[in-house]
C-alpha cells in the first residue's frame, strides 16, 4: 500500500494542494512514485456579509476535499504568518484553515508549518522581499523556479502550488524518502515538529 503525504497552502481564492504517492524500493526506502498538484478555486468578488464569508468558506473546503483520499498519512498545512503585520482577511483565513484542519485529522496526522519556515523548505532562504514596482507574483518567481527544480515531477502551475509542494516535499522526507535538501533547507527541517507514527519512523534531528 502506498504512503500518502498531502501539502496545502489555504487561500481564501486560490488554495494550493499537491499529493505525493510514496512506495518502498528494493532496500526498504520510501520514494516518490507518482506527484498529484491542484488548485481549488472560489471566483467572484469578496463577500460584504457574514453569510457570504461563511458561504465562500464552505465552497473552498468542499473544493479541496474533493482532491483529499479518505486515508492520508501525512497531511502538511502552512501556517499563519504570525510575524507579519495584521492583513485584510486575517480572522477569515484563519477560520479556512482551522476548517481545512477538522477535516484532515480524521484522516490522518496533520503537521502545521509557518510561512517562513516553508519559504526556506522550498528554496533555502526567507520570505521573498518585493522590489519596488515589482508585483507579489514578480517576487515570488525565484522560489517557483526552486520548487519546480527541486520536484520535476510535479506540474507546478503557479506559487500556490509550489508552496504545497514545498510542504509535501517536506512531508514525505519526514517519513523517509531522501530530499535534495541544502544545510539551510535540513535545519528547517529539523525545526519542524514531526509527529510519531505508528511503523512510520520520521527522520529525527541529529
Amino acid at each position: 500500500m502506498s504512503v500518502v503525504v498531502m501539502g496545502f497552502d489555504t487561500s481564501l481564492s486560490t488554495t494550493g494542494i499537491s499529493r505525493v504517492d510514496l512506495e518502498r524500493d528494493a532496500e526498504g526506502i520510501l520514494q516518490a512514485v507518482e506527484w498529484f498538484t491542484a488548485r481549488a478555486i472560489v471566483k467572484g468578488p469578496a463577500p460584504t456579509t457574514v453569510a457570504g464569508e461563511n458561504r465562500r468558506l464552505v465552497q473552498m473546503i468542499s473544493r479541496t476535499l474533493a482532491h483529499v483520499p479518505r486515508r492520508v498519512d501525512l497531511s502538511v498545512i502552512e501556517g499563519p504568518a504570525t510575524r507579519a503585520k495584521h492583513s485584510g482577511k486575517a480572522d477569515e483565513r484563519s477560520g479556512l484553515r482551522w476548517m481545512l484542519i477538522n477535516q484532515l485529522c480524521p484522516r490522518g496526522p496533520v503537521v502545521i508549518v509557518d510561512p517562513q519556515t516553508r519559504a526556506v523548505l522550498a528554496w533555502g532562504k526567507g520570505m521573498p522581499r518585493r522590489k519596488k514596482g515589482e508585483t507579489s507574483d514578480q517576487a515570488k518567481a525565484p522560489v517557483l523556479a526552486a520548487v519546480r527544480a527541486m520536484v520535476p515531477a510535479a506540474r507546478i502551475s503557479d506559487h500556490n502550488v509550489a508552496d504545497s509542494v514545498a510542504l509535501t516535499y517536506a512531508g514525505a522526507h519526514a517519513l523517509g524518502m531522501p530530499a535534495d535538501y541544502t544545510a539551510a533547507q535540513v535545519s528547517a527541517h529539523e525545526n519542524v515538529s514531526w509527529p510519531e507514527m505508528g511503523g512510520l519512523v520520521p527522520v529525527r534531528k541529529g
